[in-house]
């Protein structure tokens, strides 16, 4: 790492991170020289030049115990043996002697915080603030204090006071800036920076956050005028050349995509200043395979590979590169390359893995899971999508084996029950998915998860009374399991029997989850049933909204509009139901199309468009 490199980390960390720490080192200050008359203004005079008069009555600078002078020395000699309470005791006793000497009672702030009094500091620095409020290092005393979110809201007009009165303040632009960043308040930010880039033209962090707030705004070209200036004052400095990367590469970036050849010289200058960064290794590997330099691009992915087998941070920067940012083609490069220097890597094999999943490789995402071991901390996780991608290349019935082989060695685990349940109920195997949820209950007869499996395949199943029994058990388990809640209202609703009893029931629900579009929709479906269907809009409408028109949540609300005599927002409804139905939806398909055909017929007869011939 370079030293202009470190210089920069250490800047941020200073002034973005311990500047807000309540936590201050108590340093040695240098032997108090003030006469008390003059100390309001903390100016250094020697003792000796202070006459008589200037001391607090009764004191005279030949009664040297009487001066708030010998009082600090002896704190600063007792602070430095250790001797807290009597050091705090000398130092209290100088404040008393000079009350208006603002550096003596920051000192005594410090000497709070590191006994860990943070409140009393605080309480302090702001008396001592309120005394002097033109005083910036009482302002910046107390602006470091206030480092806690319950604080920092109370942190703009105090960071602003101090630009006011020191407007070359390094730290309190960088606190106020980070402010705003963290808050989103991005014009907020430009207008800090670039002022601190007018004042301060020669500090190449105020450039840096200047473009860093110029790219989170899309203004790609500022962004790099920036950035670029960070470099000029700085050359040895990695971060902003990174930047520079990034807006190249934005998918955003109005500029296209780059030449490959110059990303790669950029990269190449980076490894020249920094010949370790890893983000510029792996992207200079990925660019040499990109570039047609593929045996130079396999030996460097080797030797990453090599290093990456024991250096989990450098694979963490490959998984943030690519997967994170959604590269996943050049995440299939990547790992494809360093699975060569460890064909049995069980990490290599499961980002790989994931990269072709993500890439929309199935066949390629099943062949690497199936080398991930069971002592990977992903292997369940990885079992269990091999089974998702199994069904989804059309080969569910090896989806189902699968399953059932790692059931069968983990006969309790509750996951692999869970979803092998579910496989066998999209099979309509409801026996099988009834049996597998019951034995798995005998062992964890309390587990409401698959209890409510239990009930909802019960329902699919044509067995009513014993769903409705099993969502009752777990409502008297758990009172405000709304899903259980909602299932019950729902039922009810869909019945058309206790109807009073449903609606307590969703209302419950809703108090739990007042956005839940299906609990929404039940609560509308409920007052349909009541026939109170102006009631019933507000749900439905907002259910729909909530979930996409979802097929069944949107033939309710179509059916609603019909009831009310909307009927070409019914029709419409209609439409949006019968292009989000599922094709094994084949009985809503059927009632929802028939919908449709009754009522194109009756609006293209304008004598029956307001009549009520459609039957929801």
């Amino acid at each position: 790492m370079t030293k202009a490199t470190i210089h920069i980390l250490l800047v941020l960390l200073t002034f973005l991170s311990t500047a807000g720490c309540g936590r201050i080192q108590l340093t040695p200050v240098a032997p108090i020289d003030v006469c008390p008359a003059e100390s309001a203004q903390d100016k250094r005079l020697s003792i000796d030049s202070c006459p008589d008069d200037t001391f607090p009555p009764g004191t005279s600078a030949r009664d040297p115990q009487m001066s708030p002078r010998y009082h600090y020395l002896t704190f600063l000699m007792l602070h430095r043996q250790n001797q807290i309470n009597d050091a705090m005791a000398a130092l209290e006793k100088a404040i008393t002697l000079d009350p208006d000497a603002s550096f003596l009672k920051r000192d005594l702030i410090r000497m709070y915080l590191s006994m860990d009094q943070e409140e009393t500091a605080l309480a302090l620095a702001e008396s001592l603030v309120a005394e002097n409020p033109d005083d910036v290092e009482n302002l910046l005393l107390l602006a470091r204090l206030k480092k806690d979110d319950t604080r920092k809201k109370n942190m703009h007009p105090l960071l602003q006071r101090i630009l006011e009165l020191d407007p070359n303040n390094r730290e309190t632009y960088l606190r106020l800036g980070k402010i705003y960043m963290e808050n989103q308040q991005i014009s907020e930010a430009l207008e800090l920076f670039s002022r601190m880039t007018i004042r301060l033209p020669d500090y190449y962090v105020a450039h840096f956050y200047l473009g860093e707030a110029h790219f989170l705004s899309g203004n790609y070209t500022e962004a790099a005028q920036a950035f670029q200036a960070t470099i000029d004052l700085e050359p040895d400095l990695i971060e902003p050349r990174l930047r520079l990367m990034d807006i190249l590469q934005d998918p955003e970036n109005p500029a296209g995509k780059p030449d490959p050849d110059t990303l790669l010289a950029m990269y190449e200058q980076i490894l020249a200043i920094e010949p370790e960064n890893e983000r510029a290794l792996l992207e200079t590997a990925r660019l040499f395979h990109q570039t047609g330099q593929t045996k130079l691009a396999a030996q460097q992915f080797i030797d990453l590979g090599n290093q990456a087998r024991h250096d989990n941070r450098l694979l963490m920067t490959a998984v943030d590169l690519y997967l994170s940012q959604k590269r996943y083609e050049d995440a299939v490069t990547v790992f494809s390359g360093m699975l060569a220097a460890d064909p049995d890597s069980d990490n290599f094999n499961f980002f790989l893995g994931l990269a072709h999943e993500s890439s929309e490789h199935p066949e390629q995402a099943i062949e690497h899971y199936l080398r991930v071991s069971p002592a990977h901390p992903q292997y369940k996780k990885t079992l269990l999508t091999i089974a998702f991608l199994y069904r989804e290349i059309g080969q569910t019935k090896k989806a189902v084996a699968f399953l059932e082989q790692h059931h069968q060695q983990a006969p309790d685990d509750i996951d692999f029950i869970t979803y092998l349940a579910a496989f066998y109920e999209n099979e309509n195997q409801l026996k099988k998915a009834m049996a597998l949820l019951s034995k798995g209950l005998e062992n964890t007869p309390d587990n409401t998860s698959l209890l409510f499996r239990l009930g909802a395949v019960q329902d699919k199943a044509g067995l009513k009374d014993e769903s409705i029994a099993t969502m009752k058990k777990i409502i008297r388990m758990d009172p405000e399991d709304a899903s259980a809640l909602n299932y019950l209202g729902y039922t009810y609703a869909d019945l058309g029997i206790h109807l009073d009893e449903a609606e307590v029931l969703i209302r419950k629900a809703l108090e739990i989850k007042p956005d839940d579009g299906y609990i929404l929709d039940s609560m509308g479906w409920v007052y349909f049933q009541q026939g109170k269907f102006d009631k019933a809009l507000g749900y439905l409408e907002r259910a729909a909204e909530l979930t996409d028109y979802e097929a069944i949540i949107a033939a309710h609300l179509a059916d609603t509009y019909l009831k009310t005599g909307q009927k070409l927002k019914a029709l419409k409804t209609f439409h949006k139901a019968l292009a989000h139905a599922e094709e094994s939806d084949t009985d809503l398909i059927s009632e929802v199309t028939e919908k449709i055909r009754a009522l194109e017929q009756q609006i293209q007869n304008p004598d029956t468009l307001n009549s009520n011939t459609v039957t929801p």
